[in-house]
């Protein structure tokens, strides 16, 4: 289910949100591994941000709507996709903060918080809005781990990976969120833009933050 909304598209099951105002270019191809899928790429006009769709094959009428507006059409090869993102530059001690979250990524206060937040049964809420998209999704990991400071949190049916070199500061309080009491944790990058806001039912997200400021204070 896909609706128009003035701000862009929008996919409500998915909690997704694209803001046209904000894309730069669109490209179509076939799926890199799986063959009976299509991916279509978005990219954000600054360059920073890219979301990818992956279709099945036989949406024939999805894909002849796309194919009727191509811009352009590259031969095999011509074109490059690459997931890779480039970091943003750092000064020298957050540059060597990132080196050791990707040395020793448990040591990261986010991995410690999400690692005990993802025993509970009330899940996480995971909300990110970027300039080119919005997505907010309820989450309920089955299992976690970290490898080279990116964070796994593993679902039944979805996947959550988390850069914790990228992530610098963050504020926790407690708010109502759809008339629930939360507890909210917001996370930011080294420039201060906020990446992206975690939740979850009650108070113990928010106390086990303000237990492990308080240690972090005292020097243990």
């Amino acid at each position: 289910m896909v609706l128009l909304e003035e701000s862009g598209l929008s996919f409500p099951e998915l909690g997704l949100t694209i803001s046209d105002y904000e894309v730069a270019g669109v490209i179509v191809r076939r799926h890199p591994v799986h063959a009976g899928v299509v991916r279509v790429a978005i990219t954000s006009s600054s360059g920073g941000e890219k979301v990818f769709v992956d279709a099945p094959a036989w949406a024939e009428e999805a894909i002849s709507e796309l194919s009727r507006n191509v811009v352009q059409i590259h031969s095999s090869g011509d074109i490059t996709e690459s997931n890779d993102r480039t970091s943003r530059k750092l000064c020298k001690c957050c540059n060597e903060r990132r080196r050791k979250t990707r040395q020793d990524g448990k040591s990261h206060p986010l991995y410690e918080l999400l690692s005990v937040a993802s025993l509970s049964e009330n899940g996480l809420r995971i909300d990110v809005e970027g300039e080119l998209f919005r997505f907010s999704t309820h989450f309920y990991p089955l299992n976690h781990g970290q490898d080279g400071g990116k964070m796994s949190l593993g679902a039944s049916r979805s996947n959550l990976t988390l850069d914790l070199s990228e992530f610098f500061r963050a504020v926790a309080r407690i708010d109502t969120i759809e008339q629930t009491r939360c507890s909210v944790i917001e996370c930011y990058h080294s420039y201060g833009d906020l990446l992206l806001s975690v939740s979850q039912e009650g108070s113990e997200l928010y106390a086990l933050w303000s237990s492990m400021a308080k240690r972090a204070g005292s020097g243990r």
